[in-house]
């Protein structure tokens, strides 16, 4: 599972891109973004979702069969959710908000459980962890208190959204570096 996320580093810089793009969006322009923000959710959704089914599909045969499972239903579901999104003419407000908040609370929990299944591999998978369950926890909150908080969690998301773009950044380039000391794989013909 290591290996298949350093060789597809990348998806984790365009990863970092969207939750950028999608964090400064809410912190300028709050009122006039829900179109723009409406793509970007959707877009992050499709993007996680496309991320998490490669890890899926990349898992080693020794791995177990549970993990290849939980990460390719996971990823399908993300980009279902992310194209519900996109397609939806004029969603409702109050619709976008519980679906990003069953994301957040997905994203979360499989973070954790992602962590939880490298810790050998990474050395800082308690923070990790505790990143996995912040979003979680985040997205509960979001789906509880509803679109009601929209404005008042704004600047938060925004906020979020730029520090864990720059997070995945950093950690596409951490990847990307990684990756070079990996043996070539073998060309299937």
């Amino acid at each position: 599972m290591f290996e298949t996320l350093t060789r597809n580093w990348w998806i984790q810089l365009i990863r970092g891109a969207l939750a950028l793009a999608l964090g400064v969006t809410a912190l300028i322009a709050p009122s006039t973004s829900m179109m723009l923000a409406t793509f970007l959710v959707a877009a992050f959704a499709i993007g996680d979702g496309a991320m998490t089914v490669t890890a899926g599909i990349g898992i080693d045969d020794d791995d177990t069969g549970r993990a290849r499972g939980v990460l390719i239903g996971t990823g399908a579901a993300f980009i279902a959710l992310g194209l519900v999104v996109l397609f939806w003419s004029g969603i409702p407000v109050a619709v976008l908000v519980a679906l990003f908040a069953v994301w957040l609370i997905a994203s979360g929990a499989l973070l954790a459980y992602g962590a939880r299944e490298l810790r050998p591999q990474i050395p800082a998978a308690g923070s990790m962890i505790a990143v996995g369950i912040a979003v979680a926890v985040i997205g509960l909150a979001l789906l509880v208190v509803g679109p009601s908080a929209v404005d008042a969690v704004l600047p938060f998301a925004g906020w979020f959204g730029v520090v864990v773009g720059l997070i995945l950044g950093t950690v596409s380039l951490r990847l990307r570096r990684d990756s070079r000391a990996l043996p070539e794989q073998a060309l299937v013909a």
